[in-house]
């Protein structure tokens, strides 16, 4: 058998080991979660977070629509919560972040986040997983009283977490293989296509995101282009389209937002550009912002140029993500209608590559040559 001492390989056999573990129910659960969980969240860095950071996507955990309350029913001495969904019509999707810190279990002693569920599993006497010093009556109780006397019980609430993050990582490890489609894996913020029964003449986006990954490009800008329809009756003095870029890396960010009846653009902190589009407003147009690495900035609407500023610096397309319909953190949202998004990297020379093509129909764009001061530019 061949040996693979790769980081980011080493990295994807946990996840793949708790993905089995999981799918034929092996005690090994109780090891292969916990293990999961601290070389994914709590050792850093890990080279395999650093990948999956890589493009910021957002990760929201599926679980129940009672995961805010207490059950009535009793497990020993403890009241907990309910993370396994029943009914896929009745579920709650939260970050990833919040879910670890929600309290899981309540005894008249202690409440037990997840984050502390998972701590206290991992705990079997080794010197890595054993907790702090002041946590260790807690630890202690907790596997005295729940994970020593209810273990089919405590079986249950690991298999719930597992599938929890199952969930996300399976998304994760088509990123890591180069797939570049765009994603919208919570239901409950998918745009639509069909609206009171009605197939819609475009994608319509309200409360709703979508995300797809930018690479890396050294000495290279990014041109994006949408074939967008915004409302007049949508009255928000920031009703977020589209925003690019990483938030944990400030080199370059991308903002696109409607403001009534202008189109605001926000490059990299440093530039704001503002364009009138009153008479836009209800149909379908081409918009189309490229960042040249000189720093030149080109708007056009409609294949003709409408301004051209500059950040008086030269740029890299960096790694992150282009999400539409919603800001960065995905907490504030648009409403508008796309039917085309086309994502493409220009050179020095002023030469187009598409990175991703996304439309409602098949797309054929080929690599063009277009200067920031080209008037009449085609997508």
């Amino acid at each position: 058998m061949k040996k693979d001492l790769n980081r980011n390989t080493r990295g994807v056999k946990h996840y793949l080991n708790l993905k089995q573990d999981f799918e034929i129910e092996s005690d090994r659960l109780f090891d292969s979660l916990p293990l999961f969980y601290r070389i994914m969240f709590l050792d850093q860095p890990s080279p395999w977070i650093q990948q999956i950071n890589r493009f910021d996507f957002l990760r929201l955990a599926v679980v129940s629509s009672e995961f805010d309350d207490f059950g009535k029913i009793l497990i020993g001495k403890f009241s907990y919560k309910k993370i396994k969904v029943s009914d896929n019509k009745k579920k709650l999707e939260i970050k990833l972040e919040d879910f670890f810190q929600s309290t899981i279990l309540k005894s008249t002693e202690y409440d037990l986040t997840i984050h502390e569920f998972l701590l206290i599993l991992a705990y079997n006497g080794g010197l890595h997983m054993k907790p702090d010093k002041k946590d260790e009556d807690k630890s202690n109780f907790f596997y005295k009283n729940l994970f020593e006397k209810f273990p089919d019980f405590t079986f249950e609430l690991v298999e719930s977490i597992s599938k929890v993050l199952l969930e996300i990582f399976d998304g994760f490890q088509s990123l890591l293989a180069g797939n570049n489609d765009g994603q919208s894996p919570n239901e409950n913020f998918q745009p639509m296509i069909v609206k009171a029964g009605k197939v819609l003449d475009g994608i319509y986006f309200e409360r709703a995101f979508m995300q797809f990954p930018i690479r890396y490009k050294k000495n290279k800008g990014i041109r994006i282009s949408l074939l967008i329809k915004l409302l007049s009756s949508n009255k928000s003095d920031k009703n977020h389209i589209l925003w690019y870029g990483h938030r944990l890396n400030k080199d370059l960010n991308i903002g696109i937002f409607q403001s009534k009846n202008k189109l605001i653009f926000q490059i990299s902190m440093s530039k704001t550009i503002v364009i009138d589009i009153a008479n836009l407003l209800d149909r379908y147009f081409l918009l189309e912002i490229c960042l040249y690495p000189n720093g030149k900035i080109s708007i056009a609407i409609n294949k003709t140029l409408k301004q051209v500023e500059d950040l008086n610096k030269n740029i890299s397309i960096i790694d992150g993500k282009i999400i539409l319909g919603s800001n960065m953190s995905g907490s504030h949202f648009g409403e508008f209608y796309e039917q085309m998004t086309v994502v493409q990297s220009i050179d020095k020379l002023n030469l187009t590559r598409n990175l991703g093509v996304y439309g409602l129909k098949k797309l054929n764009i080929q690599s063009r040559h277009i200067p920031y001061n080209l008037v009449q530019r085609e997508t």
